[in-house]
């Protein structure tokens, strides 16, 4: 073959390859146009100091910065005190909302919740929403439950304090009791409006082991009651 034959020859390989570079990448670009694409206008939220029992809502937003249709498939939050609303199919170039709801019933300190957002995104179908809040508790408890042990001819006491640290009365009153006969109690104010001492005393010589609860009311919406557990278990 000829000089100018070969010269030819690798002027029209080479133009083949840029043609083909081209038409990929033109391919590529084109696809990922299309493709719809879920970009979070806020991915971490935290609603700071609250107290344990208030119901914390929030709502993310979100832009589907492809052109294709960008489908909600699922949000899952990671435990049963949370829920959330969505919105389910967002256009190209549109926006969209997710609220998220949490219940801090039985939370306290500081706490993190996870919502996993499933989608249609080809590169990040599995968003994470990150939620966080210092959970201060209406009031404390020095326990939740007095164990009585021993012999049953013995009499014993326990104590469980229950006091509030916020700046507002705490009222307690007794609302069911079940083991009258077994077990007998009371509640007296340590420090007034603040701080109570409920005392058990078993009731000596009862046979039977037994398992039950005093249920106090509280004046604390975000606390209406709490539950004191009683258990004896005697030799024989």
């Amino acid at each position: 073959m000829s000089r100018a034959a070969v010269t030819q020859s690798i002027l029209l390989t080479a133009a083949l390859c840029v043609f083909c570079f081209c038409s990929a990448e033109r391919s590529f670009c084109d696809e990922a146009k299309g493709a719809p694409q879920l970009a979070l206008k806020q991915q971490i939220h935290d609603f700071r100091n609250v107290l344990e029992g208030e119901i914390l809502t929030h709502t993310f937003e979100f832009v589907n910065q492809g052109d294709q249709p960008l489908r909600i498939e699922q949000v899952k939050p990671d435990c049963s005190c949370t829920v959330a609303d969505f919105d389910p199919l967002i256009p190209g170039g549109g926006q969209g909302r997710i609220t998220v709801r949490i219940d801090t019933k039985g939370f306290d300190g500081a706490e993190r919740w996870a919502v996993k957002i499933y989608s249609n995104d080809p590169k990040w179908n599995v968003a994470v929403l990150d939620l966080r809040a210092h959970v201060k508790p209406v009031f404390t408890l020095s326990g939740t439950a007095v164990v009585f042990t021993g012999k049953k001819s013995a009499g014993m006491t326990r104590d469980i304090e229950i006091a509030t640290g916020l700046d507002r009365p705490l009222i307690l009153t007794p609302a069911q009791f079940t083991l009258s006969g077994k077990v007998n109690y009371s509640i007296a104010e340590v420090e007034k409006e603040k701080r109570y001492k409920v005392t058990f005393q078993n009731v000596a010589g009862k046979r039977e082991n037994y398992r039950g609860f005093l249920k106090l009311k509280t004046n604390f919406p975000e606390k209406p009651e709490v539950t004191l557990w009683i258990v004896g278990r005697f030799d024989n």
